[in-house]
């Protein structure tokens, strides 16, 4: 599977993930904004971040990230700057 390529995700589903600055995560689906068909919906994640700065007596904190668009949805096939998600 390439990364423009689209298998519709349910909350729960894993996903790749780009953050503002480019960063890579696995993150786990939250929320579909709608229904797979003729558009691929945006979607809410929560992941752990890799900032040591973001860590806490129970280890690692969560990060969330709203509407994020497909990969395939932004303009040359990449919204900038990141904030895009892909499938595993």
């Amino acid at each position: 599977m390439t990364t423009t390529e689209v298998t519709p995700v349910e909350v729960g589903h894993p996903v790749r993930i780009v953050d503002e600055q480019y960063g890579e995560h696995v993150g786990l689906v939250t929320c579909v904004h709608g229904s797979f068909g003729d558009y691929v919906p945006c979607i809410n994640v929560v992941y752990v971040t890799n900032d040591p700065a973001k860590r806490d007596p129970y280890g690692a904190q969560v990060e969330r990230m709203s509407s994020l668009q497909h990969l395939s949805q932004g303009p040359s096939q990449m919204p900038r700057p990141g904030r895009y998600w892909t499938n595993m």
